[in-house]
């Protein structure tokens, strides 16, 4: 029986080179983090609130910013960084009426208890085993997700056209297990598209989301797809349909 992998062109001989390439990059990772300095919670919010605002006032790129994301969640320490968000003044969204996860929006404080004006906006999403987030594509912004208990299969694609208004032409970039203090990123130049599940119990992820980047454009733009249901192209390219958030939420499941 074909594998819902091999149909996105991730063959086992694929998956298996990519599992060791993302073992060998994790050991050398731990091993970098061992020897790299560590910032301080309030040093991270700062961080990003500096690089968010280089990005919407066109000083750095969305490729900049991924990087950048992802050299400070190495340099931070979930655990405490956690500590500092449970600090934080924490809302509950409405609870969702798909599987997705429950999201509770994060405002930090400054010293006098009163909001902080940040340049982007922060979040924790619960995930229960059985929720996910559905695959989904983006517009008009990017988003960072710091994966802060539990572990998640992260699928990501590169949204590369759209075609037409019913469809997008995407290709699979990866599928990896991440764990606490991973980060996965994405913004219209790379993984536009992510697709996550939790593995094997409930997970969290604290997430960095900066929109508005388009103007005259909406905030931001979030389509569903159906990557498993799309024509395969000669060049290892999918045709994905756009699906309604209601049934992407039938078709994937934590089982897919």
């Amino acid at each position: 029986m074909t594998q819902a992998s091999d149909l996105l062109g991730l063959t086992r001989r694929g998956q298996l080179q990519a599992f060791f390439g993302a073992f060998t990059l994790f050991a050398l990772l731990g091993e970098a983090r061992a020897d790299t300095q560590r910032i301080a919670p309030a040093r991270w919010i700062d961080r990003q609130d500096e690089i968010a605002r280089a990005l919407k006032t066109g000083q750095i790129t969305a490729l900049a910013w991924m990087t950048e994301v992802e050299r400070l969640a190495q340099e931070v320490d979930a655990h405490e960084l956690m500590a500092t968000v449970n600090r934080a003044r924490i809302t509950p969204a409405q609870p969702p009426e798909t599987n997705d996860p429950h999201k509770r929006f994060v405002r930090f404080i400054d010293s006098d208890g009163a909001p902080r004006r940040l340049a982007y906006a922060a979040a924790l999403f619960d995930f229960a085993p059985r929720n996910i987030i559905t695959p989904h594509g983006h517009k008009h912004m990017v988003s960072a997700h710091m994966v802060v208990a539990g572990r998640f299969r992260i699928r990501n694609f590169d949204r590369i056209r759209d075609a037409g208004a019913d469809a997008m032409i995407i290709r699979p970039t990866r599928d990896y297990v991440a764990g606490p203090g991973s980060v996965s990123t994405m913004s219209s130049a790379r993984d536009n598209i992510h697709w996550f599940v939790p593995v094997g119990g409930p997970s969290t992820t604290f997430d960095v989301i900066i929109s508005g980047l388009d103007p005259g454009e909406d905030d931001y733009e979030i389509r569903a797809i159906d990557p498993l249901g799309g024509r395969r192209m000669a060049d290892g390219s999918i045709i994905a349909p756009v699906m309604d958030f209601a049934d992407a939420s039938r078709r994937y499941t934590a089982d897919i």
